[in-house]
């Protein structure tokens, strides 16, 4: 466990001085300034609308920022040729994709919680209604997200150079939002064929939507938190993924030869 941490914490570090999640956190607050702008001009009709944009942009960033930083771990390390010396002390190949993934996590954790705090003040001098147990599930079904979005672009780097697999991996972030929503339309639509072809497609890539409760937090004056069996069923959903998306990361990795 102390080598996973001491691997975690360096990733952590470097992510935490490095500029890409401040500059995506002044995005966040661009956008929260348009927010505020609705006060000024006196459209508080329409401040739940952004509200809810913003809430989009944050999670889209936040997967974004994932992938690039879960992309990047494995890669480098091979280039920069680090990985040999790390290696060589007692720490096991599992250790160390565990310790990389952790603290890939952590800084994805850092960097979404500035952009709650933005969001939520931004929402407070807005008038606006906060459910701070809908605020919390949305904060951890999105690190959910998170997770398995990592462990597929680690997975990724492990097939794929960099540049492939951030892209890959962004890709399959957007496609799995699409084609969940094109299912629900053509479902009733296709034959027998189609059919078996949009479940596969369905099971096939994880379905991030499941986990994303940014309506329900725009909307909480009218929507309760959910039960928690829904929160363990998500969890047992996300876990299914990210493990197997590890377990596949680990195989390549083992088998890479050193």
């Amino acid at each position: 466990m102390r080598a996973i941490w001491l691997i975690a914490r360096s990733v952590l570090l470097e992510a935490v001085r490095r500029k890409e999640i401040y500059a995506i956190v002044l995005i966040s607050c661009l956008i929260i300034a348009g927010i505020m702008s609705i006060d000024f001009f006196g459209l508080r009709g329409l401040t739940k609308f952004y509200c809810e944009v913003s809430l989009q942009v944050m999670s889209t960033a936040a997967a974004l920022t994932t992938i690039a930083l879960a992309a990047r771990q494995l890669p480098r390390e091979f280039e920069a040729r680090t990985i040999y010396p790390l290696l060589a002390k007692p720490v096991s190949r599992m250790s160390f994709i565990l310790g990389k993934l952790l603290g890939v996590m952590l800084a994805a954790a850092f960097c979404f919680a500035l952009f709650m705090a933005i969001y939520i003040g931004g929402t407070i001098y807005m008038g606006g209604r906060i459910s701070p147990l809908l605020i919390l599930q949305y904060v951890y079904l999105q690190l959910l997200g998170l997770l398995i979005l990592a462990t597929l672009a680690f997975c990724l780097s492990l097939w794929l150079n960099f540049d492939a697999a951030m892209t890959i991996g962004a890709v399959l972030y957007f496609a799995a939002s699409i084609i969940m929503t094109s299912i629900s339309y053509l479902y009733d639509f296709v034959g027998s064929v189609g059919k078996l072809v949009l479940k596969a497609s369905l099971y096939g890539l994880p379905q991030l939507r499941l986990v994303d409760l940014s309506e329900k937090v725009v909307h909480s004056d009218v929507w309760s938190p959910i039960p928690a069996w829904a929160i363990a069923a998500l969890t047992c959903y996300a876990f299914v993924y990210s493990g197997l998306y590890l377990a596949l990361a680990y195989i390549s990795f083992r088998r890479k030869p050193l």
